[in-house]
């Protein structure tokens, strides 16, 4: 037999050697999501339709390959769907035109080593302190109501206007290694992010870390994120820690969240409670913005904080679908302007008050 038969007669070998030892599955799943709102503030009622309040609505493709010995490979694409227009992707914070606007990346991981992963998803200071609110940020109720920089004067020294890219909750371009399983509930996760050429589309330089430890019911960790502004040559940096312990008839989390920026500085706090009882489950939380330090005219924030409180009950129909309704309430103080979304444009008056109402049904596939 001439070399060059044998030659390809063993990558024919090779290649069915290789497919026999690997393993792969690709699926597409979701959640589809809406709701009836109310909100009042100082500005006037509005009466709405909105997507994803109990979960966020989205379109999730996934896959995997088993390359053996404990190593794998995957993908995980994730795009925003909104159910009452019928539009996908394009959060308010990313980019126009970003259709996988919530997470796209690729990983390596390995049962002994962790995992690297590649791409655009939850940075490690919101994965720090989003578990401790029952309502993992969405809806009237959502912790991130006091994360925004249209009313936070630290968030809004560093990123401008709501509408503006930020790295609150996901970053692109970013390289994130996880710690594997079985170092006696330890774990970790580190995240680098490149600038790639300024802040203008989003793509701000990012560096992160969180660490902590899962025992049964009680789980902590610490965290911290530095994000660079390059027109202030500085940092927004957060610090932060989480604790929760799931008491079987009731899971209960706190966390408290720094975030700084030049001379601004905010606090949140955050309480939270889910009671499951059968197929039905009540949420309740609590959350502050403690405001300190002065704005970029060097007056005194210290007075500018706010309360929300948040209340939720949701009936499982079955596995896949639940209907829900929850209510918010926001108290300012001093000049403070946070308000519970959906409420008519602009910014609320200072000092004043606003409330949401949602009732809706949530269903996955």
């Amino acid at each position: 037999m001439k070399r060059h038969s044998v030659a390809a007669l063993s990558c024919a070998f090779a290649a069915g050697a290789l497919a026999q030892q690997s393993s792969s599955n690709v699926t597409l799943q979701g959640y589809v999501d809406a709701s009836a709102r109310s909100t009042q503030n100082s500005l006037g009622t509005m009466k709405s339709l909105v997507s994803g309040n109990n979960s966020t609505s989205r379109l999730v493709l996934r896959g995997t390959e088993d390359l053996g010995d404990g190593l794998t490979a995957a993908f995980w694409l994730e795009s925003s769907i909104y159910t009452d227009t019928g539009t996908a992707g394009g959060l308010a914070v990313t980019p126009v035109g970003q259709f996988w606007d919530r997470t796209s990346i690729v990983k390596l991981a390995s049962t002994r080593w962790g995992e690297v992963r590649l791409g655009r998803e939850w940075n490690p200071v919101f994965s720090g302190w989003v578990y401790s609110d029952p309502f993992i940020a969405v809806g009237v109720g959502s912790s991130a109501n006091f994360f925004t920089s249209g009313a936070s004067t630290a968030l809004n020294r560093a990123f401008g206007n709501a509408a503006q890219p930020s790295t609150i909750s996901r970053n692109s371009n970013a390289i994130q290694y996880w710690t594997p399983s079985g170092l006696g509930g330890a774990y970790a996760q580190i995240m680098v992010a490149a600038g790639e050429g300024g802040n203008a589309q989003g793509s701000f330089k990012y560096t992160s870390g969180r660490a902590g430890w899962k025992n049964g019911n009680f789980d902590a960790s610490v965290y911290y994120g530095a994000t660079r502004i390059d027109a202030a040559a500085t940092d927004l940096k957060q610090t932060g820690a989480y604790a929760s312990y799931d008491f079987g008839v009731a899971r209960l989390a706190a966390s408290v969240t720094e975030s700084k920026f030049l001379s601004s500085k905010q606090l949140n706090y955050i309480l939270g409670l889910n009671v499951p009882i059968g197929v039905h489950l009540i949420r309740a939380s609590f959350n502050r913005a403690d405001q300190k330090g002065t704005d970029a005219a060097g007056i005194s924030i210290d007075a500018n904080d706010a309360d929300m409180y948040a209340l939720g009950y949701q009936y499982s129909l079955s596995k896949r679908t639940a209907l829900y309704a929850q209510a918010a309430r926001i108290t300012n103080k001093g000049t403070a302007r946070f308000a519970v979304p959906g409420g008519p444009p602009g910014l609320i008056a200072a000092g004043s008050s606003s409330t949401g109402f949602e009732a809706g049904i949530r269903h996955s596939f």
